[in-house]
C-alpha cells in the first residue's frame, strides 16, 4: 500500500501466509513514513528493509526481480532483515550519485511489539552509483542481543544456537558490488561478522554470494552463483557451519511482470574447515515461476 499524494509519504507491505491458531497468520514487512526535509535528504520513521547490503535494500521479498531463486546463505542465519526505527537517508548526490542510509533501531531481539531494552542496533551504509546499473555499496551494523535469541527483525530460527542464552554482540561489515542493465550482470554480496562474548570473546565468520549471469537478449538470461558461509569453530549467535552452495540456471523474462527460472544446485563444504560441521551434502533443482499483479 502506498500513499503519496502527501508532504509524509506512507509505504506499507503486509503478508498473510496460512499458519497459525485461525488458519492464516498476518505479517507486517514494511510500514514507514519518509519526510523529505531537504532536496535529496529524507527522515524515515517506522519499519523498514535494513539497508545493509545491496539484496536486503533492493530486493528483500521480490522474488520476481532476484537474479537467482534463493537468496544468499547469509540470510539464514546473521542478516538483520527489518528495522523498526529511526533512518537518515540521502540518494543520487553529486556526480557520483552518492547514497547513505543511518538508521537507529530495534535489534533483532526484537518483534513488531516489543524490544530488549534500551538495546538499539546501529546501521550505516553509503554506496555510489557511477555509472547506470552499477551500485558500489559498504555497510556497518552494530547490535548487542542480551538473551541471544531472534525475533521477527532476523534472519531464519532453524540455524540459531539455542544453547547459548547470555548476551552476545554482533559487528557486520558488508560489501556489495552489482551491475545490472548491461549484457553482463554481476552481483557479489561478501560480509564479515564478528561476534563477541564474555565467555568465548571473538568469533570471526565470513561469507560470500558472487551471481554472474549474461543477457542474451531482453527475454533470456543463462547464469552461475557461487555461495559459502564459513562460521568460527567458537561462534555462539548460530550454529557452527561451513556451508557451500554452487550451480547453473536459466531466467525466462516474459515480461516485466512475469519470468521463469530453472536452477541447479550442489550443496556441501568447502575444503579445508573439517573441523567445522558441514552443510548436508545435496544436489537440487528448482523451479520458480514469479510473478506480480
Amino acid at each position: 500500500m502506498v500513499i503519496s499524494q502527501t508532504k509524509y509519504p506512507f509505504l506499507g507491505e503486509f503478508v498473510i501466509k496460512g499458519g497459525g491458531s485461525t488458519g492464516f497468520k498476518p505479517s507486517i514487512e514494511r510500514a514507514r513514513i519518509r519526510y523529505n526535509y531537504h532536496k535529496n535528504h529524507f527522515l524515515l520513521f517506522g519499519k523498514m528493509h535494513t539497508a545493509i547490503n545491496y539484496w536486503n535494500d533492493v530486493y528483500h521479498h521480490g522474488r520476481l526481480f532476484f537474479p537467482t531463486i534463493d537468496r544468499p546463505l547469509n540470510f539464514s542465519y546473521f542478516v538483520p532483515i527489518h528495522s523498526l526505527g529511526l533512518r537518515l537517508q540521502g540518494q543520487n548526490l553529486g556526480k557520483l550519485n552518492f547514497g547513505y542510509d543511518f538508521q537507529i533501531a530495534n535489534g533483532m531481539e526484537s518483534t513488531d511489539l516489543s524490544g530488549s531494552g534500551f538495546n538499539f542496533s546501529n546501521n550505516l551504509s553509503v554506496h555510489i552509483k557511477p555509472k547506470e546499473g552499477m551500485r558500489i555499496m559498504i555497510g556497518y551494523n552494530n547490535d548487542y542481543l542480551p538473551t541471544n535469541t531472534t525475533g521477527s527483525h532476523a534472519h531464519s530460527m532453524q540455524n540459531h544456537n539455542h544453547h547459548y542464552s547470555e548476551g552476545i554482540t554482533l559487528d557486520q561489515i558488508h560489501f556489495s558490488f552489482a551491475q545490472f542493465e548491461s549484457k553482463f550482470e554481476i552481483l557479489n554480496e561478501f560480509a564479515t561478522v564478528i561476534s563477541q562474548t564474555d565467555s568465548l570473546g571473538k568469533a570471526v565468520n565470513f561469507t560470500n554470494y558472487f551471481y554472474g549471469g549474461y543477457r542474451i537478449n531482453e527475454k533470456y538470461v543463462p547464469y552461475f552463483l557461487f555461495d559459502f558461509l564459513i562460521a568460527s569453530e567458537n561462534e555462539l549467535h548460530i550454529n557452527k557451519i561451513n556451508a557451500l552452495k554452487y550451480g547453473l540456471g536459466f531466467k525466462w523474462d516474459f515480461n516485466p511482470m512475469i519470468n521463469l527460472k530453472l536452477q541447479i544446485e550442489r550443496y556441501g563444504a568447502i575444503n579445508g574447515f573439517d573441523y567445522l560441521p558441514k552443510l548436508a551434502s545435496k544436489y537440487e533443482f528448482k523451479i520458480q515461476l514469479s510473478y506480480a499483479i
